[in-house]
């Protein structure tokens, strides 16, 4: 099938967010498309005029050049290796995740001089309350904890920006607080806000005591920089309550060189992540981007890591930028927290870290030499990794493994990947291996200087040499793998 290209070069500016239809079953993707190293801020604000307008009307194949953002006392901040949060950085984004609807019912209005307030506005709201931060930036006074963290405790309770700017309403930390946001009830949202400057975590998603779980947490439009530890965390309470069917969307998570000074170094060398799941089952992790969660001493854990018995995870149309790990299920070969499941679906298998788990359509990219491996299985069971693009370039370790899976409880799918090296450790099987590219040539994409990954009509040894595989989602473009053969990559080429 003959093809040629009709893509234009895009423009430079920050990242539009864009009006979109968003499929709500958790195993249909939204649509998105943005260049790896478009805007770190995934949701960075516009222009007021411009912040809830799709300029492009939903085209593919245009490009956005909108500018905004800042750091929260108005400099551009340097990033140095890293990469600054709000850098002017090439951007394409054809599709994009619209704001919220507008909130119904009980709602609250705070601004920042509520600041020290807002542990008991937050605490004490009654069940499906919203409350709404007007737009500034929230620094607290007090030093202790209970007077800064903020415990959400009833159900339906939203935290989200009143005028749907991410980077104008902004909870910083300062490195004393040690968790910003704590989830305790089901059915919460957190949405379209800054958090920055956690001690350890910026949002920890955990199950009360003598709970026996939380379902539905809902992470939308955030902008996440600089946590001590994993930026979302989430776990049991350790009496068998777990955190199930929650989402991390349309968010940026990203790092700079000053956030790495106050990562914590005492658990590990380097104790930092995006997000940090155990035993959770249903979470989707969808169109976002991380950048640069590294460490220059120690190996920071993943960008997306989902382990201690975690299942049915969706991982999809994200993309990661200069990240030590990048997606990652199961974790080494045992632990006293892993969760197990009455139906005991593997019942064969002696310790599976993750169950059933798919990362599809993701682009990781990777130019540094602190960075270790772009897709980790470590004892999945039954997972699949379909369409990715894991990109690196000679800068990077030469250890880098774009696909690594270890340890006998592994047993994976692994079809249509673009790569440079795909390893297996330790006694781990494929079900499926095929149909991947290893040493992809950078001359297959469009521009891989400016971190377009689009197929180029060139690039025939991944146009149409795919493998129909079931649940193949998306591609970067919001485009199905269905034009003729499927492409290998995360881009399906069309004229």
């Amino acid at each position: 099938m003959a093809r040629q290209s009709a893509w234009p070069r895009e423009c430079i500016g920050k990242l539009l967010v864009l009006s979109a239809n968003i499929p709500t079953d958790r195993d249909r993707p939204l649509w998105i498309a943005i260049s790896p190293l478009a805007a770190v801020l995934f949701l960075a604000a516009c222009p007021a005029s411009l912040s809830r307008t799709d300029v492009n009307s939903g085209n593919p194949d245009s490009g956005a050049l909108p500018d905004s953002g800042g750091n929260p006392d108005g400099g551009g901040g340097s990033s140095g290796d890293g990469g600054s949060p709000d850098g002017g950085l090439l951007a394409w984004a054809p599709f994009s995740c619209p704001p919220l609807p507008a909130a119904t019912g009980t709602t609250l209005r705070v601004g920042p001089a509520q600041v020290n307030d807002l542990a008991g506005i937050v605490s004490g709201a009654s069940p499906d309350t919203t409350i709404l931060f007007d737009d500034g930036i929230y620094r607290w006074s007090g030093a202790d904890e209970a007077s800064r963290r903020l415990n959400i405790r009833a159900p339906g309770v939203t935290l989200r920006s009143a005028s749907g700017n991410a980077a104008a309403v902004i909870l910083d930390g300062e490195y004393v607080t040690n968790e910003i946001i704590n989830v305790l009830a089901s059915r919460v949202t957190v949405a379209e806000i800054t958090l920055m400057h956690a001690k350890d975590h910026l949002i920890h998603v955990t199950p009360p005591s003598g709970s026996s779980g939380i379902t539905s947490t809902k992470l939308y439009g955030l902008r996440l920089i600089d946590s001590g530890q994993q930026f979302v965390k989430v776990n049991s309470n350790l009496e068998d309550g777990w955190a199930d069917d929650g989402s991390l969307e349309c968010s940026s998570l990203s790092m700079t060189d000053d956030g790495r000074t106050h990562v914590d170094t005492v658990s590990t060398d380097c104790y930092t992540g995006g997000i940090d799941a155990h035993g959770s089952r249903g979470w989707v992790v969808r169109q976002n981007r991380m950048e640069a969660i590294f460490c220059t001493i120690g190996l920071a854990e993943h960008a997306i890591h989902f382990w201690s018995g975690t299942r049915d995870t969706l991982v999809e149309n994200n993309f990661i930028v200069n990240c030590s790990r990048g997606i990652g299920l199961g974790l080494g070969t045992g632990g006293t927290t892993t969760r197990t499941y009455p139906d005991n679906p593997y019942p064969d298998v002696s310790y599976i870290g993750d169950y059933d788990g798919l990362i599809r359509n993701n682009v990781i990219y990777s130019d540094n030499p602190y960075i270790d491996t772009g897709i980790g299985l470590e004892n999945a069971h039954g997972a699949r990794v379909y369409h990715n693009t894991v990109f690196s370039t000679p800068a990077a370790t030469g250890l880098y493994s774009s696909i690594d899976y270890r340890f006998p409880g592994t047993l994976a799918d692994i079809r249509n990947n673009l790569t440079y090296r795909i390893t297996a450790r330790d006694g781990a099987a494929a079900s499926y291996l095929r149909a991947n590219v290893e040493q992809t040539p950078a001359s297959d994409f469009v521009d891989p200087a400016a971190f377009d990954f689009r197929l180029r009509p060139s690039a025939t040894d991944a146009i149409d040499k795919g493998e129909v595989v079931p649940n193949s989602g998306l591609d970067i473009v919001g485009r199905p793998h269905d034009y003729g053969p499927p492409d290998i990559g995360a881009h399906e080429y069309r004229p």
